[in-house]
């Protein structure tokens, strides 16, 4: 029997990259994928857009990215669980690969290496030469690392769920990934890396950026205050490992460069959203 794969999607207001990411996921070379979106009631016609492409499993839900990954993590048929996000496009194999892997390695989570979709734009150029750097170090540790993986065994998935505060789920959004990965990573380390899986569109402009980045700080507040997380949020904020080794050297003044627009962002929504909490 075929193992069925579902892929979970968060949406808002994402109508602009949704088309892509879901005719991607179209393509795929492995056939048994179901799909669910769990939509933070868009007014762009994102909901629309998506059962007009075949989506037929869509949840609304009010509250921040952990919540709403949740939402769909709850209704997840499948063997594994791939939680993507509306602006990231697949390779057309990486759903192939990734059953394949996870199968003979016995492995429980996957990270989907990511690549930029595009770089024209110096901020997107700024992204594609971090993402180069930490792809090239690969550190797994969820504290001193950014890279997480997106595909989960789903028993494992659900049960790190389970063990994540109820308290935060509504209203935490930025960190819900590394708090996800965290969790798994206390029950399992039986990880690996999907190489060339994912184009990821990233911001074009610096408007997009703060926009971007100033919300991960502002939904990062109940997290970032948790006992719990307060460590590993704090060290997520440090600049990347691996700075300067394997020769990537204008890679590290890229990343650096980024981690230093990111943190004036970050730190901003975060400081507002503390004031007014």
């Amino acid at each position: 029997m075929i193992i069925m794969v579902t892929i979970t999607i968060p949406t808002l207001n994402s109508a602009k990259s949704l088309a892509r990411c879901l005719e991607a996921i179209k393509a795929q070379t492995y056939k048994r994928i179901e799909v669910n979106i769990v939509d933070s009631y868009s007014k762009d016609g994102t909901v629309e857009l998506a059962r007009k492409m075949g989506v037929n499993k869509i949840i609304l839900y009010g509250g921040s990215l952990l919540g709403a990954r949740f939402e769909g993590v709850k209704v997840v048929k499948g063997k594994y669980t791939l939680i993507l996000d509306s602006d990231q496009i697949l390779d057309e194999t990486s759903i192939e690969r990734a059953v394949s892997m996870a199968q003979e390695k016995n492995l429980k989570m996957l990270v989907f290496e990511e690549e930029v979709s595009r770089t024209e734009s110096w901020v997107e150029k700024l992204f594609d030469m971090d993402r180069k750097l930490f792809n090239t170090i690969c550190d797994l540790d969820p504290f001193t690392g950014v890279i997480l993986p997106r595909f989960f065994d789903t028993s494992l998935l659900k049960e790190a769920y389970s063990n994540i505060p109820k308290e935060i789920f509504f209203k935490t959004g930025g960190p819900d990934h590394a708090i996800v990965y965290y969790e798994s990573w206390l029950l399992s380390k039986a990880i690996g890396v999907l190489p060339k899986a994912v184009l990821h569109i990233e911001p074009t402009s610096l408007i997009q950026f703060w926009k971007k980045f100033y919300r991960w700080g502002y939904t990062g507040v109940e997290a970032h205050n948790f006992k719990k997380y307060h460590d590993l949020m704090t060290r997520k904020e440090w600049f990347r490992t691996g700075l300067f080794t394997h020769g990537l050297i204008k890679e590290s003044i890229g990343s650096i460069a980024l981690s230093l627009l990111k943190g004036v962002a970050n730190k901003s929504g975060y400081l507002v959203a503390s004031l007014k909490k």
